[in-house]
């Protein structure tokens, strides 16, 4: 008998029971499909397995799907356990799911648990995310999020097999807001990814801008695009409640709205048929797959199957995709909706970005008084030699940590988190982030706001310094750890001359070393 759950899930897959297809179409190169199944606190989930007996028995039968893709926490913050699903999707597709696990609210103990629960259930493939805005936040104290990079970074230490997965946004029309995503890419593939899915978007030249970043960078990594049949009732929804990191442009929303108004079906077979032409030219740009979102009946499914076979027969290349493409977007009334909003800013466009005067002044001088009072010298020396032997949450800590927050706050924001990163993080403190994120931006910033929408995204200011003193691959290989719960609101000098520092590592991303003005 087989006690390991690695060794007894390897000699399933060997007799044919289960497979792990997803991973499998990737390493062979092969075009595939997964089906997103968003479990959530407002259906019984039993029952909402049970209604995807259909589409289990397809993805089991079917050598282009390659199982479930299993979100976590996407409706509520209270949404049943991903895990729990995906090992049920699991049993009855006999193939392995895709298990995302969101940071929202979550610290390092609950990735642990997390993943525990993924061993015991032998559950092989995570995608891992920082997660949206928490639904309901606490007002007792501030939330955590544990962001992506720190938390693929710990699941490829935890458990080496794992087949995992990381998010990317590309559908950002402002420069800073772009290359955030970029940049934080390249952490993301230094941490241990094996593969990336995108954001949801309309936008082919953003797929397509996102392919080549990837490709130019040297990552090495396969993409996969998030896709979803957009109508005019979606689209409503989604401006209203203001997803995060999905664009529905004025423009789009005309044309799906027209659609809705004029044709008999409401627009039904449009939205199906322009789904089936960009999951095609998806495939022409060289994404390794789709996930699909908003698509839960088998007979929809099987429809857009018969679509893409019919359209692959009539768009046997690329230039006749473009054609019809472009016809796909074209309004009743004449004219051509346009899923990216105005002035958008595309890799191609120059990189003009620069630091306020403010923002260059106070990294330079924060540069040298860092260097003068903790990296070298005599006072530096001195510093360390009283400071090293305090300890955490003493009576001499309590009493750094009131100076240090009564020097920092005004010039940084300063929380007092124990770990200080300001010297790898541009000198703009983590904290000043609703969500707290280091390494780099969320993918629901919009036009350089951050998700919250109160305050611009604190990585615009970041990527404006980096990029004014050549500083861009601080922000793509720099891997910074999180604030464990215990150093809060202690002081963070103590902590830094005993070697404590915020950095889990740092190496290239392939090319990412030799990142310049010029590029």
């Amino acid at each position: 008998m087989i006690a390991d759950p690695i060794a007894r899930r390897d000699a399933v897959e060997r007799e044919g029971a289960t497979r792990n297809a997803l991973r499998d179409a990737l390493n062979n190169r092969r075009f595939f499909w997964t089906v997103e199944f968003i479990p959530s606190v407002d259906k019984i989930l039993r029952d909402e397995l049970n209604k995807l007996g259909g589409v289990a028995d397809l993805v089991r039968a079917n050598d282009d799907l390659a199982g479930f893709s299993v979100t976590d926490r996407v409706v509520s913050d209270r949404d049943p356990d991903p895990v729990a699903a995906g090992a049920h999707l699991l049993d009855a597709s006999a193939k392995q799911p895709l298990v995302h696990f969101s940071g929202k609210g979550r610290e390092i103990d609950d990735l642990h648990a997390f993943l525990e629960r993924m061993s015991r259930n032998e559950l092989r493939n995570m995608l891992v995310v920082t997660g949206d805005r928490l639904k309901e936040e606490p007002k007792d104290r501030r939330p955590r999020y544990l962001e992506s990079v720190t938390a693929i970074a710990m699941a490829r230490a935890a458990q080496p097999e794992l087949f995992l997965a990381a998010a990317v946004n590309p559908f950002k029309y402002r420069e800073e807001d772009a290359m955030a995503q970029y940049l934080k890419l390249g952490k993301k593939v230094v941490a241990g990814v094996n593969f990336i899915i995108t954001q949801i978007g309309y936008d082919m030249l953003k797929y397509e801008e996102a392919v080549f970043w990837i490709d130019s960078r040297g990552y090495g990594v396969p993409v996969v695009a998030n896709v979803m049949p957009m109508s005019a009732v979606r689209a409503r929804y989604i401006r209203k409640h203001q997803l995060a990191g999905v664009t529905v442009t004025d423009s789009y929303l005309a044309l799906l709205e027209a659609e809705e108004r004029v044709l008999p079906d409401k627009g039904a077979s449009r939205v199906l048929r322009r789904l089936a032409l960009q999951i095609l030219g998806l495939r022409y740009y060289g994404y390794a797959g789709v996930q699909l979102t908003g698509i839960h009946a088998p007979e929809k499914l099987s429809a857009l199957q018969a679509q893409i076979r019919e359209l692959t027969d009539l768009c046997s290349d690329r230039m006749t995709w473009n054609k019809a493409w472009a016809e796909s977007l074209t309004l009743p009334e004449g004219g051509r909706a346009d899923p990216a909003p105005r002035d958008p800013w595309y890799l191609v466009n120059v990189r003009s970005s620069r630091a306020r005067p403010i923002e260059k002044a106070k990294y330079v001088v924060m540069e040298k008084v860092h260097a003068y009072f903790f990296d070298k010298g005599p006072l530096a020396a001195a510093m360390g030699a009283l400071l090293r032997p305090v300890r955490r949450h003493g009576t001499v800590d309590r009493v750094l940590e009131r100076v240090e927050r009564a020097v920092k706050a005004p010039l940084f924001g300063c929380e007092t988190c124990g770990t200080c990163r300001l010297a790898v993080t541009q000198y703009v403190c983590p904290e000043t982030c609703p969500k707290g994120l280091a390494n780099g931006a969320c993918g629901g910033t919009t036009e350089n706001l951050c998700e919250f929408r109160d305050r611009e995204c604190i990585h615009s200011k970041k990527y404006r310094i980096a990029h004014e003193l050549r500083l861009l691959p601080q922000l793509e290989t720099t891997l910074i750890a999180p604030v464990p719960k215990a150093a809060r609101q202690t002081s963070s000098w103590p902590a830094y001359f005993r070697g404590e520092r915020p950095i889990i590592e740092l190496k290239n991303a392939s090319t990412a070393g030799r990142l310049t003005e010029k590029q």
